[in-house]
This record gives structure tokens, sequence and C-alpha cells, in this order.
């Protein structure tokens, strides 16, 4: 079965003030918070454990989970004593994973099937990309050929917060802070290690308080 690995970490310093007293990933949507919106959609794909990582008010966020047996997950949490960033933080828990495994941000709201990923043959990663929105106008990344590449002609897209990673990405990296993109990402891409894939689907990228303002009252 695979494995999905959560990153519930950051500060929300964008969604004060509601993050001075909870997680950004405990914000509702209607009844369901982001975090448990993503837990019931990878447990519906076929996901049986999740390694979330937290820091800020992160016994909040396990106050809430508990060990999962309320989804039919089995939660683990990776605790940081400092905030390690999103390549940071995966690498802090990478000795929980074997085989490739699902990356998502705990803030992201989408009903995108997790099922269907997987590596191609001599790939390391397959990222989920989607049209920039209006905070990325500049986008991230260009498609070309199923092959996500930092520098191209075209279209450019955003990053959706959603990867397929393989664990080797992660060999002989130390424990320490750093991004997902930049240290491990994009010399992957340079080497033509990185598929991806444009999602067209609901898939919102909740990076303020009025973006998941906005959506709450627009679904309820």
């Amino acid at each position: 079965m695979t494995k999905a690995f959560v990153l519930a970490a950051g500060q929300g310093k964008r969604f004060l003030p509601f993050s001075d007293r909870m997680p950004k990933p405990l914000f509702k949507i209607g009844e369901i918070s982001l975090i448990e919106k993503n837990l019931h959609n990878l447990k519906k794909c076929g996901v049986d454990e999740v390694v979330i990582n937290i820091f800020h008010l992160g016994e909040k966020i396990i106050d809430a989970l508990g060990d999962g047996s309320e989804y039919g997950l089995k939660i683990s949490y990776s605790i940081e004593t400092e905030l390690l960033g999103t390549g940071g933080g995966i690498a802090n828990a990478i000795h929980l994973f074997k085989e490739p495994f699902i990356v998502l941000s705990g803030d992201v709201w989408t009903d995108f099937d997790f099922s269907n990923l997987k590596l191609e043959e001599k790939k390391l990663a397959h990222m989920i990309l989607i049209k920039n929105p209006i905070s990325n106008q500049k986008g991230d990344v260009f498609l070309k050929e199923g092959l996500v590449k930092p520098e191209g002609e075209g279209s450019t897209y955003t990053y959706s917060g959603i990867s397929f990673l393989s664990p080797e990405l992660f060999h002989n990296k130390d424990k320490h802070k750093f991004g997902l993109w930049g240290e491990i990402l994009l010399p992957a891409s340079i080497n033509n290690l990185v598929s991806g894939e444009l999602y067209i689907g609901q898939l919102d990228n909740l990076n303020t308080l009025e973006e998941a303002e906005r959506l709450d009252a627009l679904l309820t």
C-alpha cells in the first residue's frame, strides 16, 4: 500500500489571526478541516499509512487526528523542534519510507485521485501542476513532453503541493532546513528525472485566510 507524507508544520503567518490559536490545516471548510478532507481523500484512494510533520501548535493536530483509526488510517507524527522546510521536513522522516510515496500540503483542498499516482521508469518524482493562480501569475515550471523543466518556452504552470517521490531523492541529505524544490526537485528536473501532469479539476492551495474564507463561503 502507498504511504503519504502530509506537510503540516508551517506557522501559517498569512492565516492570522486564525493561526495564532490553531494550525492552518485545522481551518474548516464547512464541517471538515483542510487536513481531514485530505485524509478522507487519501483513504478513499487506497492509502493506509500517513506521516504528518508538525511544529507550530502541533499538539492540536495530534489532539484532532489521534492515531488515525477514526479515518481508517495509521497516522504517525514527525515532530520538528525547529522548522525544517518542505524538503527538510521530509528528509527528517525519510527513514519511514522504503517505497515511493505521496507528498501533499496539509492546506490543499482538492478532489484529486491519488490512486493514479506512479513513477515512470527511471524517474524519481512526479509533480502535479495547475494553471497559474492570480497569486503566482509567472508560474513555477515548464512542462515539456511530460517532463518538468525549470526553463523552457511556452506556458508555465504552478506546483500544486502534490507530488509522488522516490526516497532515493533524499539519500545523503542531512537534517537541516531546506525547500523541496530548490534542493531536491530542481536538480532532479535538470537531469530529466521529474515527470509531471497538469490537473484541471478542483485544487485550491489555500495560501491566505481570505482565500480559505472565500472558498468556505462558496461551498457552504
